[in-house]
């Protein structure tokens, strides 16, 4: 409370400092908007898209830096359709020009209506004050600018320091629960876009002594430095800087062009052997222009449907045709993997986004090593089904929800620089991508069943495999073959025995990963057991699979009730990867 107060009284000192009336768009410096436009359109600045930074213990490409700078203040949208590198430029150098611009992003929705709501009231109060001191015209444009901030989400800082606005941010910045953190990003966003600041966080030349360690310069601080002798290394580089920001000011696109790629020529020769390779940095910026390759999801979709119509209608053709859409989209998704473990330089697995697209690519692989091995059983194409839906899932949930889930690559917390970060997390993971695939299996089941009763066909609680799991594939029938190549075999008792198959080897690796956790974090933090959220919710999906094993004994519809705690499983799974991440604070919030 004491926080949010102090917050609220700090946004209306702002909102006392600023004029009492709205402002209307202010007018455009030079150069005019239409030129400025043009400007940028004859910009190249892929040169200097590929140049260093250092930030936060991690060096990355301008182009990455400038991205997650922008989307700190305008979220997953763009400026006036330029790219971030030129909007990170741009505020760093024309601040004026972004006084009055809607580029703050306002993530909830509910919060954006609350806004548009309380800038409209203050609109209408003031509306004959304004007409007595400006046009209609004025009162038209802000009218305007608030609709489309409610489609948007982008609004200028003077709106955000309306006194009414201010007021409210105060109030919900009081809700912890609900509306604090999207206070927090509105804040973050408005210091993020400070000039000054931009200007200090690009840091672009590398230490001059050799160690890494030491903090990076700006190109300011570089031409400044009083510890640095002067060569003419520097003042080129200072002098190329300099002519930058002054032909990006007078609207000279070319000379800015040619001032870029100086830099960019320029600056691993401070330190050749600390400044990173430059196929390196190329490769990651192909990595983040390629989207992080999340729409391959599009890919795993188109494969599910000829593999939906084998495994309905056993057509071969289809088979053969999902089973290639698959492999594709398998290879492409190994690309994807395989390149920003190269650009991370660690393997991905570390944050939120690298846990759920590597959790997916452990099924993949699962699903297409069984896919060889029970190619002539009943089995064939569920896996590869089952896979492709996770996999879908998991690469649409980055690749619409770019702010939640985040595909910035960060360095690794300290507490996770073990060689248990790569046994306990790569377990555990796996398993969530099984527990996926078994749902998959679970929900066909259902549906089976439920089909069959409304035909009023279907054997009931017969429709579940004899021997069930593993043992289905193990246990040979009197004519050869696995179990669930017997004659009378149903399409129920084959959804029922692949279910098993792949809860039996999740059930595992699930008991496996926690017991790694507990000697991992007695390793770490000196107890084994903290009760953590997300211990917590990784152990009652344990317990439900347990309850599983041990129901399936003793019920007489075993499919059913084995199909019905796979998807409760695979419930309670996401709601620790999902809510507990996002709404609760805990020792593993970082992935």
């Amino acid at each position: 409370m004491i926080r949010a107060l102090a917050i609220a009284i700090a946004l209306l000192a702002l909102a006392a400092a600023a004029p009492a009336q709205m402002t209307a768009p202010a007018a455009p410096p030079a150069p005019a908007e239409r030129d400025h436009d043009a400007f940028v359109a004859k910009l190249d600045l892929t040169p200097f898209a590929t140049i260093a930074v250092y930030r936060d213990g991690r060096v990355k490409t301008f182009e990455s830096f400038a991205r997650e700078t922008m989307s700190l203040i305008t979220g997953p949208r763009s400026y006036r359709g330029q790219p971030a590198t030129v909007t990170y430029l741009d505020l760093m150098i024309r601040p004026d020009a972004y006084v009055d611009a809607d580029i703050i992003y306002v993530k909830s929705r509910v919060i954006r209506a609350q806004i548009a709501d309380t800038l409209e009231a203050s609109i209408r109060e003031q509306v004959e004050a304004m007409r007595a001191a400006r046009t209609t015209e004025m009162i038209g444009q802000l009218e305007e600018r608030v609709e489309c901030f409610r489609r948007t989400g982008l609004l200028s800082e003077p709106m955000l320091m309306d006194a009414k606005v201010v007021a409210l941010l105060g109030r919900l910045d009081a809700n912890l629960m609900t509306s604090a953190r999207f206070v927090r990003m509105i804040e973050t966003g408005l210091a993020a876009r400070d000039h000054g600041l931009l200007r200090a966080n690009l840091r672009v030349v590398p230490p001059v002594s050799g160690a890494f360690s030491e903090l990076w310069l700006t190109l300011d601080e570089f031409g400044a430095a009083p510890g640095i002798p002067d060569s003419e290394l520097r003042r080129d580089l200072t002098g190329a800087w300099d002519e930058l920001i002054g032909a990006w000011r007078a609207g000279d696109a070319m000379t800015v062009n040619a001032a870029a790629a100086r830099i960019a020529r320029l600056l691993p020769r401070v330190n050749e052997e600390l400044y990173p390779a430059a196929a390196k940095l190329r490769w990651e910026r192909r990595y983040f222009v390629m989207n992080n390759l999340t729409w391959v999801w599009m890919l795993y979709c188109l494969a599910l449907v000829p593999l939906i119509l084998h495994v309905v209608y056993r057509w071969r053709g289809a088979r053969w045709l999902g089973l290639g859409m698959f492999v594709v989209a398998f290879f492409l998704h190994t690309v994807a993997v395989l390149l920003r473990w190269y650009v991370a330089g660690r393997w991905p697995n570390t944050n939120m986004f690298e846990a759920i697209t590597t959790a997916a690519w452990f099924g993949g692989c699962f699903a297409l090593l069984l896919e060889v091995l029970l190619r002539r059983t009943p089995v064939r194409s569920l896996l590869a089904l089952g896979s492709a839906a996770a996999s879908m899932f998991a690469l649409m949930v980055p690749h619409f929800l770019p702010l939640e889930i985040s595909a910035d690559i960060n360095n690794t917390m300290p507490v996770l620089h073990d060689v248990w970060l790569y046994i306990h997390t790569n377990i555990i993971i796996f398993s969530y991508a099984l527990i996926f695939i078994a749902s998959i299996s679970a929900v066909l089941y259902l549906v089976y069943r439920a089909s069959g009763a409304l035909r009023g066909q279907g054997g009931g609680g017969d429709e579940y495999a004899r021997v069930g799991g593993a043992g289905s594939l193990i246990m040979s029938n009197p004519g050869g073959g696995s179990a669930l190549d017997r004659p009378r075999t149903t399409f129920g008792q084959v959804l029922d025995g692949t279910t098993m198959i792949v809860l039996e080897l999740a059930f595992i690796l699930l008991w496996a990963g926690i017991v790694m956790g507990a000697i991992w974090a007695d390793h770490s933090w000196g107890r084994p057991w903290g009760w953590d959220p997300k211990e917590v919710f990784a152990l009652n999906t344990f317990i439900i699979f347990l309850l599983l094993v041990h129901t399936r004994i003793q019920v007489r519809d075993k499919g059913l009730w084995t199909a019905l705690l796979a998807i409760a499983g695979c419930v309670v799974m996401l709601f620790n990867w999902i809510v507990i991440n996002f709404t609760i604070s805990g020792l593993h919030s970082y992935a």
